[in-house]
């Protein structure tokens, strides 16, 4: 083959090289703004950022935690940056749906209420917890010991519609009800019972063991962590953004990053 011939060859596959890189990076933007984003390459997410260790901000007021990090990687996998919305969490599934944002990361349980206005992409699970001083000292057992008690809990929250279930129940056998005292975020439900302000905190198992760890002896579990659920990032139903984040999330569950980020958080017995 003379050289004007490979040089012709040459040209042919570096053209049709480029061609298909511009085709490529065309359809990548074209799939971008179909995805109906707040804002133009970027993802937005609804947070209360008051949930360690899953999503809070650490000294330097940068948003930390195993949800931030799965967050971080479905940014990177669609080619986004992330802008951060903090919102309280009763707030966040009105602010998702009026597109205040894009997603909701932030201990979303997928509970079939919430899958009736909004999609629920599913990436560990979350369990309940109910802490007390240690040594337990009313000796707490069971949810039903805490008929007459203060519990404190946030706005929104699954432990608190599992406390006013009980609390149905105690009223029904002639018990006292707990007084469930309710707060906008998790950091002021555990500060009125670190002042013993209450008799006990409900919250998740994940935010129990973070608090624990910080305080050493201080506060104990008094029973075992307990509704085992689906935690996932929130949606608009139906829309194309839903089904990529979909995708983006199979991707890394079957990872090793996914791994590596159980054990960088201590969270092994929530994997999905």
């Amino acid at each position: 083959m003379s050289g004007r011939h490979i040089k012709r060859l040459r040209f042919g596959f570096l053209f049709t090289g480029l061609v298909l890189a511009l085709h490529t990076g065309a359809s990548a933007a074209a799939d971008t703004r179909q995805l109906g984003l707040l804002k133009e390459h970027t993802l937005t997410y609804c947070s209360s950022m008051d949930a360690p260790p899953l999503a809070s901000f650490d000294l330097e007021q940068r948003p930390q935690g195993f949800s931030i990090d799965v967050a971080q990687d479905v940014a990177k996998s669609l080619n986004l940056k992330i802008d951060w919305r903090i919102v309280p969490f009763s707030g966040m599934i009105p602010a998702l749906k009026a597109h205040q944002c894009d997603l909701i990361i932030s201990q979303l349980f997928d509970k079939p209420e919430r899958r009736e206005v909004i999609d629920i992409i599913d990436y560990m699970y979350s369990s309940q917890s109910i802490l007390v001083p240690h040594g337990n000292p009313k000796n707490i057992k069971a949810l039903a010991d805490l008929a007459g008690m203060k519990v404190a809990v946030i706005n929104g929250s699954t432990i608190r519609s599992l406390l006013e279930k009980e609390n149905a129940t105690l009223t029904a056998a002639g018990k006292a009800p707990m007084n469930i005292v309710v707060f906008g975020q998790d950091a002021d439900a555990f500060q009125a019972f670190r002042l013993q302000q209450v008799d006990a905190y409900g919250t998740t198992a994940e935010s129990a063991a973070h608090f624990r760890s910080v305080t050493g002896d201080t506060f104990q579990e008094a029973l075992p962590s307990f509704n085992r659920i689906p935690t996932g990032i929130g949606a608009r139903k139906d829309e194309p953004l839903s089904s990529a984040v979909k995708q983006a999330v199979a991707d890394l569950v079957h990872s090793d990053r996914y791994t590596q980020l159980l054990k960088k958080w201590k969270l092994e017995n929530d994997r999905f």
